[in-house]
């Protein structure tokens, strides 16, 4: 029975981002909701329409909230989604600054963190894992927003990440966890085909917001230490590039004495776009690869020995070094 929902659930997620999303794209054009390029960072050829974040958010929550009996958990990412859209939202008409938008990720933090959403590391004290919940909560909040810089990027990017959370999620028996996973990563795939390059509509902040809420809170349900009890790194593995991003821009916006909240264009991606001269869409697919060797190795880890894991997750810190220092070799406007 849970597998005919699991089934039922991706293709109605998946169809209502499919055909949602034109609709969310005339009502952008129709209302000026849109993202127009400034010559700076906005460097499209056209304004292009938002509220692509919003379709998803509906493709997202449709299904679940039909077929999965509400608990604390689920009510918590619902709530604290639906906060994050509307501040989304609000953010893309440019009626928020930056202190406000932080103000709700916190209070979205604090939701989850009621609901039950908390990490649990056994080698830490109680309260070190609120702590560090915060911590993960809002930083892929902000790391999904920050990679949301190219056509398809943050959508592709999130897509895999789902998949691979819901194949975690069939090891760990979590019926909830699985229904959401695979939502989430239907939801993306469907928004996809008309965020590809060149986009036809945009996730906004609202968008990549949502992504990062509702990853953030998957990765902390999962359990990945049933075989494996350095397996627990496979959280930080599997969202390494968007955190990745987060970092970098930060240290490279703070090396050039500029504040770290503020944008330019020192992102990985734009970087590794103009070091070897590829389009945005072969950028990506470089991107999207590199996520399906982390998907890779997190699925490896779950059944593989402490000892390889550290062998895995050293050689992945040398590489995202090693790439880091390559492309700041770039320079960038």
């Amino acid at each position: 029975m849970n597998e005919l929902i699991l089934v039922f659930t991706f293709i109605l997620s998946f169809l209502l981002a499919l055909y949602g999303t034109p609709l969310a794209q005339k009502v952008a054009i129709r209302y000026s909701i849109l993202d127009v390029p400034d010559g700076k960072l906005k460097n499209h050829s056209r304004p292009v329409p938002y509220l692509g974040g919003l379709i998803i958010y509906f493709a997202f929550i449709t299904p679940v909230s039909l077929m999965f009996t509400f608990n604390q958990q689920l009510l918590g990412i619902l709530f604290g989604s639906s906060i994050l859209m509307m501040v989304g939202i609000f953010d893309d008409l440019k009626a928020l600054n930056p202190q406000i938008k932080f103000f709700f990720q916190l209070v979205t933090t604090y939701v989850l963190y009621k609901s039950g959403i908390c990490v649990s590391l056994v080698f830490l004290p109680e309260w070190l894992d609120v702590v560090f919940t915060f911590i993960w909560i809002l930083t892929l909040i902000n790391a999904f927003n920050i990679i949301d810089i190219m056509d398809g990027l943050a959508p592709a990017v999130g897509a895999i990440v789902s998949v691979t959370l819901f194949v975690i999620s069939l090891y760990n028996n979590n019926f909830l966890f699985s229904i959401l996973s695979l939502s989430l990563a239907a939801s993306l795939l469907g928004f996809l085909k008309f965020n590809w390059e060149p986009a036809k509509i945009f996730l906004g902040d609202a968008g990549s917001m949502l992504i990062g809420v509702v990853i953030a809170s998957l990765s902390v349900m999962g359990s990945y230490t049933r075989f494996n009890d350095l397996a627990f790194v496979s959280g930080f593995v599997v969202l390494a590039i968007p955190v990745f991003d987060l970092l970098y821009v930060m240290i490279l916006r703070i090396a050039k004495k500029r504040s770290p909240f503020l944008g330019s264009p020192d992102h990985f991606a734009l970087r590794l776009r103009k070091k070897f001269h590829l389009t945005s869409a072969k950028t990506v697919c470089v991107i999207i690869a590199i996520q399906l060797v982390l998907s890779a190795i997190v699925i490896i880890n779950f059944y593989t020995t402490p000892s390889l894991t550290i062998v895995f997750t050293a050689l992945l810190v040398l590489f995202f070094l090693a790439f880091g220092r390559v492309l700041a070799g770039v320079k960038m406007e």
